[in-house]
C-alpha cells in the first residue's frame, strides 16, 4: 500500500495531532499493533472503536464456509461487537460478524490474528495479517437518532392533512386499503360520493405506477366496468409520458409537493436537493 508521507516518524506526529480519545499507529510492527490493541481496546471493547488497515486473509466457518486470499482491506470492529471486512470497492462488507461477537487478538508464526466468534448461530472468523498499515482506536460517543424525510409516507401525510391539495371536497376514508392487487395508499370519496383510489409516489411518477393504479381501480370495480371509480396518481413530479398514459386509461393525476422538514437548523425543502 502506498503511503503519501515523508519518512520521519509519522506515527508520533499523528498521536500529537489527534485528540486524546483517538490513538493511531502508522506502519506499526505486528508486536506494536498487538500492544496498542491490548492497551487501548481489548480490555474495554464496548467503549472503543477499532480500525485496522492492512494485508490480510479471511477464513470463515459457520452457516457456510468461505475463504478470501491475501489483499489490502479495512477491518472495522465496532463497540457493539460488529466486525466488518471491507475491500477497497463496493458498499457492503465482503465478510462480517454481527453484534455481540467476541474478538481476540494474538500473534502466531509472524502473523497478527484477529479471531472472531459468535454464538447462536455458531460462527468463527479469522482475519490473518502479514502486514499492517494503520491502526486507529477511538472512544466514540454518538447518541443521535437518524431523521428520515422525503419518504412516500410524507406525501401521504400531506394529502391526509390537506385533501384539498388534490381536489376540493375530497374526503379520505382509509389509508392502506388492502385489495386483490396490493395495498392502496389512500382510499377516498369525492364531493359527488364517487370512490377515489389514490396512488402516491415520493418523487418521480413512473409508467409502473400507472399500471399499479389501474389494477387498484379495477379491484374496486369488482368486475363491473360501468362502476364509477376514479383513480388519481399523486407525486411531486409527473412526466408528460406518464400523464399521456393516465389519460389513455381514463385515470387522473395531481402533482403534490411536500416540504422536507428536518429539526432545528437542518430544515430543507425539495428545491435544495435538485
Amino acid at each position: 500500500m502506498d503511503v503519501f508521507f515523508n519518512t520521519f516518524d509519522i506515527s508520533k506526529w499523528i498521536r500529537g495531532w489527534l485528540k486524546e480519545t483517538v490513538k493511531a499507529l502508522l506502519n506499526p510492527t505486528l508486536k506494536e499493533c498487538l500492544e496498542e490493541v491490548k492497551l487501548h481496546h481489548q480490555h474495554n471493547p464496548e467503549k472503543s472503536f477499532l480500525q485496522i488497515i492492512g494485508n490480510c486473509q479471511v477464513d470463515y466457518h459457520g452457516r457456510a464456509r468461505s475463504f478470501i486470499d491475501w489483499g489490502e482491506r479495512i477491518i472495522l470492529i465496532k463497540q457493539d461487537g460488529n466486525v466488518l471486512v471491507h475491500q477497497p470497492i463496493m458498499r457492503e462488507p465482503i465478510n462480517w460478524q454481527p453484534s455481540g461477537s467476541k474478538t481476540q487478538y494474538y500473534i502466531k508464526k509472524d502473523l497478527f490474528i484477529v479471531s472472531v466468534t459468535h454464538k447462536k448461530p455458531d460462527e468463527k472468523m479469522k482475519i490473518i495479517f502479514n502486514k499492517i498499515d494503520l491502526v486507529t482506536i477511538a472512544n466514540l460517543t454518538d447518541t443521535a437518532k437518524i431523521n428520515i424525510c422525503g419518504m412516500e409516507t410524507d406525501v401521504v401525510k400531506t394529502i391526509i392533512e390537506n385533501p384539498s391539495c388534490v381536489e376540493e371536497g375530497l374526503r379520505i376514508q382509509k389509508q392502506e386499503k388492502q385489495v386483490k392487487s396490493g395495498m392502496i395508499d389512500l382510499y377516498a370519496i369525492d364531493k359527488d360520493f364517487i370512490p377515489v383510489v389514490i396512488e402516491v409516489k415520493r418523487s418521480l411518477a413512473t409508467i409502473n405506477a400507472v399500471h399499479q393504479l389501474r389494477m387498484y381501480v379495477n379491484d374496486i370495480k369488482q368486475g363491473n366496468n360501468d362502476a364509477k371509480v376514479r383513480g388519481i396518481l399523486c407525486a411531486p413530479h409527473i412526466p408528460d409520458m406518464v400523464r399521456n398514459l393516465l389519460n389513455d386509461y381514463n385515470l387522473e393525476w395531481m402533482e403534490v409537493d411536500h416540504e422536507i422538514v428536518l429539526p432545528d437548523d437542518f430544515q430543507k425543502t425539495l428545491t435544495d436537493f435538485k
